[in-house]
């Protein structure tokens, strides 16, 4: 699925993978969240509630650009860094977007990732 990803000024290019775990995140969209660093990896917010990942591998390892859910923690991540391999990772994304820029976001940025056609015809918030 495609999607859009507002992050400071910019719209971000980006797509869902086809999983259970990326179907779950389709459902909460459009969605907007204040996005925190996190060991210098990855901006991550906690979704406002936990989804199964029944169905997906119990570890992975993500790469810079991708789009990740972290079930422990319940959160959403859009990596900057390589975390290397960790249980419950699940990559569900990736977005195009200059990694300098996204690491550069303050915490607490606001970040808006929707369906890319509610962003083009005006229905995301």
């Amino acid at each position: 699925m495609k999607i859009t990803l507002h992050l400071g000024d910019d719209l971000v290019a980006g797509e869902l993978y086809d999983n259970p775990v990326a179907d779950q995140v389709a459902e909460l969209l459009p969605l907007k969240a204040a996005f925190d660093d996190f060991h210098d990896q990855e901006k991550l917010p906690r979704l406002p509630r936990a989804l199964d990942v029944s169905g997906v591998p119990r570890a992975d390892a993500p790469r810079p650009r991708e789009i990740g859910y972290y079930a422990p923690g319940s959160s959403l991540v859009l990596y900057h860094a390589s975390p290397g391999r960790w249980p419950g990772l699940v990559r569900i994304g990736r977005f195009s977007h200059p990694l300098v820029r996204l690491r550069a976001l303050p915490d607490g940025a606001r970040i808006t990732i929707a369906v890319a056609e509610q962003a083009t015809t005006g229905t995301s918030p």
